[in-house]
C-alpha cells in the first residue's frame, strides 16, 4: 500500500510537471510569429473579420482608421472578390535571423476567379508580434482650379498644398471625386478613381495664369485663396475663364480694403490695382507715429541730443538721420529753447508698400552766441524745411526708411523785429 501510495503521488507529481511544462510550452508558442500567422490565416479562411483586424500591427498609416472602419473594408474587399482561401505558400522568405523583429511569409490569395501570390509581414511589438497591413495605401492628389471645392468619397477635402488637395493614407478601392467650382462657372465635375492604381486627379478644362499687381506687403485674395504680395505682384495659376471676386487688404487694416468682380478669360488675365487708400486707422497710427517722432525731434533740439531717432528709424537709415539732424541744429549750436510746427501736406502710397509723407516744419529757437567783442547774446533763427519722408508699416506703427529735404529756409530776426533769409 505505501508503494502504491508513493507511485501514485509521483505520477501525479509528473503529469502536474508535464501540464506546466505543455502550459508553458504553449504560451512560448503563442508568442511567436507562426503561431500569429496561423491564426491570422484561421481568421480569414472562416471569415472572422474581426479577429483578423485584432491581429494587425496599427501603425501611422492606421491611426485614423477605426477597428470597425478596417473591418468594413476587409470584409468588401474581400467578399466583392469572391474569396475563397488564403493559405502560406512559402514559409519564410529570405535569410531570417531568429531573434528578427519582422518576418515575410509568401502567402496565396484564392479567389474564385484568380490565384494571387504576395507576401504577409510581421512584425514584432513589444513582447507580441503583430501582422503588418498587408494593403498598399496611397496619397491621392487632387489638382484643382482657383476656389473650387473637393469631395473625395463622402468627405470634403481640406488639406490643400499649393494647387492640389490631398487626400493621406487612401484604402484600396474605387472612389467617386466630385469637383465644384466657384460661383458656378461650370457644372461639378465627377470622376472615379481606383486606387491604388491611380491616385491623380486632373480636369480637362483650360486654365490661365492670373497676375495681380499691386502695392507690396499687401494680402491679395482672388475667390477666397489667398496670397502675400511680397514683389508688388502675385500670380494664380489653374484659373478658369469666369468672374471671380477679388480683394485687397493688409493684415494689420492699414488701408482700405479694396474689392472687385474680376472677368478673367485668356485675353484678360493681367489686372493692376493702383488706387489703394489708408484706412481711418492706418491714417490715425501714421499721425501717431509722426506726431510722436516730432516731439522727440523738438525735445531733441532743446536737450542737444540725437540718439532718439533710433526708436524711429529702421537701423539702415538711423546713421544717417542722426548726422543730418546734428548737422542742422547741434554742431556748432547752442539752442537754448525751440518752439516747432508740423504740418502734413501730403501722403502717398508707393508700389513697394512704404508711405511718402511730405511735411513742412518750422523751427523758432534761441541760439545763444558771442559777438566779435566777446559779449553773449541770444539770436533767434526760424528754420523753415519740406522734407520728404519715406515710413514702412512695422504693425500699429510706422518707422521712418528715408527722409530727404526738399526745400529749406534758413531765417534770423534783426534789430528791428525782422525776419531776413540768409
Amino acid at each position: 500500500m505505501k508503494v502504491g501510495r508513493k507511485r501514485v503521488i509521483g505520477v501525479t507529481i509528473l503529469v502536474g510537471l508535464v501540464v506546466m511544462a505543455s502550459c508553458c510550452l504553449w504560451n512560448e508558442y503563442k508568442g511567436q510569429s507562426k503561431y500569429v500567422l496561423n491564426e491570422y490565416l484561421k481568421a480569414m479562411n472562416s471569415r472572422d473579420y474581426k479577429y483578423a483586424v485584432s491581429l494587425i500591427h496599427k501603425d501611422e498609416r492606421l491611426e485614423d482608421f477605426s477597428n470597425e472602419e478596417l473591418i468594413s473594408f476587409m470584409y468588401n474587399y474581400f467578399e466583392e472578390k469572391n474569396f475563397v482561401k488564403v493559405e502560406v505558400s512559402k514559409k519564410e522568405i529570405g535569410v531570417q535571423k531568429v531573434d528578427a523583429q519582422k518576418k515575410v511569409y509568401e502567402v496565396k490569395y484564392i479567389f474564385e476567379a484568380q490565384k494571387v501570390t504576395s507576401t504577409l509581414s510581421l512584425v514584432k511589438v513589444s513582447d507580441r508580434w503583430e501582422v503588418v497591413f498587408p494593403f498598399k495605401m496611397e496619397d491621392v492628389h487632387i489638382y484643382t482650379p482657383l476656389g473650387s471645392s473637393v469631395w473625395f468619397g463622402q468627405e470634403q477635402v481640406t488639406t490643400k498644398e499649393e494647387n492640389k488637395y490631398i487626400v493621406k493614407n487612401v484604402l484600396p478601392g474605387n472612389y467617386v471625386t466630385r469637383i465644384t467650382f466657384p460661383d458656378e462657372v461650370c457644372e461639378d465635375y465627377i470622376t472615379t478613381i481606383n486606387v491604388p492604381s491611380e491616385t491623380e486627379v486632373v480636369i480637362p478644362y483650360q486654365m490661365v495664369e492670373v497676375s495681380i499687381e499691386c502695392m507690396s506687403g499687401t494680402v491679395v485674395e482672388l475667390s477666397g485663396e489667398k496670397q502675400v504680395n511680397k514683389n508688388g505682384f502675385v500670380c494664380f495659376e489653374n484659373v478658369l475663364e469666369g468672374v471671380y471676386p477679388l480683394k485687397i487688404y493688409d493684415q494689420y487694416g492699414n488701408i482700405e480694403p479694396y474689392e472687385e468682380h474680376i472677368s478673367v478669360s485668356q485675353n484678360n488675365k493681367q489686372f493692376k490695382v493702383e488706387e489703394l487708400t489708408l484706412s481711418a486707422l492706418g491714417n490715425d497710427r501714421l499721425r501717431k507715429s509722426v506726431d510722436a517722432f516730432y516731439n522727440a525731434y523738438l525735445e531733441g533740439i532743446k536737450t542737444h541730443e540725437s540718439e532718439f531717432i533710433t526708436q524711429f528709424a529702421t537701423p539702415e537709415i538711423g546713421p544717417h538721420l542722426i548726422e543730418a539732424f546734428e548737422a542742422w541744429f547741434i554742431k556748432g549750436k547752442d539752442v537754448q529753447d525751440a518752439k516747432m510746427e508740423v504740418e502734413i501736406q501730403e501722403i502717398k502710397m508707393t508700389k513697394e508698400g512704404s508711405l511718402e509723407v511730405e511735411t513742412l516744419e518750422v523751427v523758432k529757437m534761441r541760439n545763444k552766441e558771442i559777438d566779435a567783442g566777446g559779449k553773449v547774446y541770444e539770436q533767434e533763427y526760424q528754420v523753415t524745411l519740406k522734407w520728404i519722408m519715406e515710413l514702412i508699416c512695422q504693425g500699429d506703427t510706422y518707422k521712418l526708411k528715408d527722409r530727404s529735404i526738399e526745400e529749406s529756409l534758413v531765417s534770423y530776426k534783426d534789430k528791428d523785429g525782422k525776419w531776413i533769409a540768409y
